[in-house]
């Protein structure tokens, strides 16, 4: 079905049956990524009694039950709940199906070659995504307005997915980055990296505090009525080239701080 959208008085129309998805299946029997050496996710038949509610196991149907953790082992989008003492409503975040977006790729560098900063004390070769990388990409699609911003990290191999993160850990975004996206106006903001901080950052979590707060301070107050969103885990693969797209962000309305995320990149014409 094809979409026409108007936006920023210009006019764009999508197929509704061509996108394409930037999330990580999550396969309970298979890869899985992993952030903090987490439990892995699984998906188990319901057992009440003696029957288990697996049709391989002579029940007239199945009825899985899932634990999984929603933060460390798969595409998810959080809320400004996940820094709150009473955590927000992610289901009701997402009011608009089709986002305006764009679609860049940074190389990320070593922390000692840029004059960026950090709030907390970090060796000088870790990997490091830039506001000043991120400018030069963003400034491409500026003028076309997106809300949304899909940034995808080099190298962007396969394996990508499924790693393991404690034993290779992944780049993360300056200060300085985070305090750019927020100038922009950026409302969602999409990652192919587990989190937008460095894995130990001594429990701050500064840039998701800078994204949800004032913009400029790591170590600041969120602001609670907040409906901006951070993904991250997703995948975006090498043949979708970087450019101005319409995404919509699907998610189970969970009253939850966060939930697992599909996240569907369309082309306009």
């Amino acid at each position: 079905m094809m979409i026409k959208i108007s936006y920023h008085d210009s006019e764009y129309e999508i197929d509704s049956s061509q996108s394409v998805d930037l999330s990580i299946p999550y396969n309970f029997n298979g890869k899985q990524p992993n952030l903090y050496d987490v439990e892995k996710g699984k998906l188990s038949p319901l057992k009440t009694g003696s029957d288990l509610w697996s049709v391989s196991d002579g029940a007239s149907c199945n009825v899985p039950e899932i634990s999984m953790n929603i933060h460390c082992s798969g595409t998810h989008t959080e809320s400004v709940g996940h820094l709150l003492e009473n955590s927000s409503d992610i289901g009701s975040m997402l009011k608009d199906g089709i986002l305006p977006t764009a679609l860049i790729t940074v190389l990320p560098e070593s922390f000692q070659s840029t004059d960026e900063d950090y709030h907390c004390i970090i060796n000088e070769d870790e990997s490091v995504i830039t506001a000043t990388s991120i400018k030069l990409q963003f400034d491409k699609w500026k003028n076309l307005y997106p809300q949304t911003l899909i940034i995808r990290t080099l190298p962007n191999n396969e394996e990508k997915q499924f790693l393991q993160f404690n034993e290779s850990p992944p780049p993360f975004f300056t200060n300085s980055a985070l305090k750019l996206i927020y100038e922009l106006g950026i409302n969602h903001l999409i990652v192919d990296i587990p989190s937008v901080d460095r894995m130990s950052d001594d429990g701050i979590l500064g840039n998701h505090r800078i994204f949800w707060g004032d913009g400029h301070n790591p170590k600041g107050e969120v602001n609670p009525e907040s409906e901006k969103t951070i993904t991250e885990f997703a995948y975006i693969p090498n043949y979708v080239k970087d450019g101005f797209y319409f995404l919509n962000i699907q998610i189970p309305h969970f009253m939850c701080d966060a939930a697992p995320s599909r996240l569907l990149l369309y082309k306009p014409k």
